[in-house]
């Protein structure tokens, strides 16, 4: 994937000079805080914010709602560019907060935006560091901190006081009492990330990037342990969906949970020049890392999850991600979650054999049937032979 991100820099330069012009400022955060991976366990933490006070900013750090205004690449580089990572170097992950620590995770509870004052040891340099295979949202402009305070009242609920103030509470079983009450999944991987959760003597700070695929797999496992029980769909069924050049078919095969993740690096206009990755897991899940599709693996597999728990069914599923010249700048795994929940509101077709479905899906890809030959869970079903009307490939 080439990243092009040169070519939206006309459209936030304004930020530019606002950015390197302040050392001291105050600030609203969306919510958002960053921890960072380099030099584990003595990792940078922060938080993110714009550089005045606003009534909200909710919208600079949302995945969620982003997909539902269906945000475009360069309306989400809008937002994050708006933002300063006020950032410190911790002397270790173990959650023995001082005084920054305790703010990072007073903001990472937050249900709304918290204003806050921040001194700044030298002007931040407007910055991205963008990568292929990025699993958070875009960070851009970190500058070392001297202090950093809350000037409003956080607005936390009494449930997730509830689940954070239980330090005989497992994480995951802290994770799935706050899913299962509404909180959004974009707000669990802050919370989570903050060092928040969990047993008393086990809290820590988690990287941003790694609690981010860590809540996706915990609710995605503790989902799948229902859905084994429910009865298997009636006939192949197809769904699609496509954002921010990212096109996904979801097929459904009727028989019992299997999942697969295909996904094709599509870096030429003539359908030439692409790379085929994939995961998959068998009925009783994975024992280690999906280390070819990375985050998209657990985050296409919960919303898959949300919608076997919502219909009380199961199927095998497989995923194909063609991701198109369109999608020259990563904005971070949310948006696999995201669009593939949003081909779920969609109406799907059914057919008579899997055969039908396959020539249907292969049609609207760019790369046709090429990917076939990697399926995994394809070539276990027709070993099988519990599929009638099954072809070989």
């Amino acid at each position: 994937m080439k990243i092009n991100y040169s070519k939206y820099t006309n459209k936030i330069k304004f930020w530019k000079s606002v950015i390197e012009n302040v050392k001291n400022f105050s600030g609203t955060s969306p919510p958002s805080v960053f921890v960072g991976s380099s030099f584990y366990p003595k990792v940078f933490v922060g938080v993110l914010s714009p550089t005045e006070k606003k009534d909200s900013t909710s919208i600079l750090d949302s995945p969620e709602n982003w997909y539902k205004n269906r945000s475009s690449i360069s309306d989400i580089l809008n937002y994050r560019s708006q933002m300063i990572l006020s950032r410190f170097k911790t002397e270790s992950v173990i959650n023995n907060p001082g005084n920054m620590e305790q703010v990072v995770q007073e903001i990472a509870s937050a249900k709304k935006s918290t204003d806050i004052e921040v001194n700044l040891k030298n002007n931040p340099k407007f910055s991205f560091n963008i990568e292929k295979n990025i699993i958070n949202s875009p960070i851009g402009s970190p500058a070392q901190v001297l202090n950093i305070k809350i000037t409003s009242n956080p607005t936390i609920e009494k449930k997730v006081n509830y689940v954070i103030d239980d330090f005989d509470l497992k994480a995951n079983d802290a994770i799935m009492n706050l899913y299962n009450k509404g909180i959004e999944i974009s707000r669990l991987q802050k919370i989570f990330s903050s060092g928040l959760l969990g047993n008393k003597n086990q809290r820590k700070f988690v990287p941003t990037r790694w609690g981010i695929t860590a809540v996706d797999d915990i609710i995605g496992k503790s989902l799948m342990k229902n859905i084994h029980y429910y009865p298997v769909i009636d006939k192949p069924t197809l769904f699609h969906n496509e954002y921010l050049g990212n096109h996904y078919e979801i097929l459904f095969i009727p028989n019992k949970y299997r999942f697969e993740l295909i996904e094709s690096w599509n870096e030429g206009i003539d359908n030439s020049n692409f790379s085929l990755s994939s995961d998959y897991e068998d009925n009783y899940g994975r024992k280690n890392y999906a280390n070819q599709t990375h985050g998209a693996f657990y985050a296409g597999r919960l919303a898959i999850m949300e919608y076997f728990m919502k219909t009380k069914k199961q199927a095998s599923v497989l995923i194909i991600r063609e991701i198109l010249p369109t999608y020259d700048v990563p904005l971070g795994i949310w948006q696999m979650r995201e669009t593939v929940r949003g081909a779920f509101e969609n109406k799907p077709e059914t057919f008579a054999t899997v055969t039908q479905a396959l020539l249907r899906l292969s049609s609207r890809l760019n790369l046709g049937s090429k990917w076939m030959g990697k399926s995994e869970l394809l070539k276990n079903l027709t070993e099988q032979r519990t599929i009638k009307n099954f072809i070989s490939f």
